[in-house]
């Protein structure tokens, strides 16, 4: 029951028209938070909302290649730009972006090799990319982008899934940052619900979440610069 009305409460954020509306909100937002960033160490944190605009406007693409034959041709590409940001660029840049923030010392430390492990994790998804051709398939309103796995690949991949939570959430709940704690309760109840009911389709349900992270980022970097002009 639960999962039922879910589905159908979600349904207007996937297709080709919410994919596009949600990249001209987020990136809107996303220009005026980067704004508020760009001359201090904020700068990418501040970046990742208009990072979560281009990712929403590739999977629009990929919405089009299904609905419109002219845009079959390109297909392949949206949806490799799409996963890269899902699953390359984030587990990177969350914990680099927590790590450029803090001052030299112990959570400094620990968020580098936060860093390191999203590095790692982000290079083998390159791998992932080109290697297993993900394939994206549109199921009940959302797209889910299949990859053919051997079991070996399979038990890295879980690996790879825990390795994946903990970099994008637990570097937040180190951070200085005041408000970070917050990002990262929501980003990992997001996280939880999407792999509870969009399983299959996990990437493709940001165009909701990252509407809410996104206002998250914009008040952080807000009280953060607030709070450095008054010392």
């Amino acid at each position: 029951m639960i999962s039922n009305y879910l589905e159908k409460k979600y349904q207007m954020c996937f297709s080709a028209t919410a994919s596009f509306s949600a990249s001209i909100v987020i990136g809107t937002l996303g220009v005026v938070t980067f704004n508020k960033s760009k001359n201090s160490n904020l700068k990418f944190l501040g970046a990742i909302p208009f990072l979560f605009a281009v990712q929403q406007f590739t999977e629009g693409f990929v919405w089009l290649s299904f609905n419109n034959y002219n845009f079959q041709f390109i297909q392949e590409t949206a949806t490799k730009a799409f996963l890269f940001f899902a699953w390359v660029l984030w587990p990177v840049l969350i914990p680099y972006s927590i790590y450029k923030t803090e001052t030299p010392g112990l959570k400094k430390n620990i968020n580098f090799y936060f860093f390191l492990l999203g590095s790692a994790s982000g290079l083998h998804s390159v791998y992932m990319l080109f290697a297993d051709n993900p394939r994206p398939l549109v199921n009940n309103f959302h797209i889910d982008y299949i990859v053919s796995l051997s079991q070996f690949d399979e038990k890295i991949q879980l690996a790879q899934q825990i390795t994946y939570v903990v970099v994008t959430v637990v570097p937040l709940y180190v951070s200085s940052l005041k408000g970070a704690k917050v990002l990262a309760s929501a980003n990992f109840v997001a996280l939880i619900l999407a792999f509870l009911f969009f399983k299959h389709s996990l990437p493709s349900t940001w165009c909701f979440f990252a509407a809410i992270l996104s206002g998250i980022i914009y008040w952080i970097v807000t009280l953060e610069t607030k709070r450095r002009k008054q010392n």
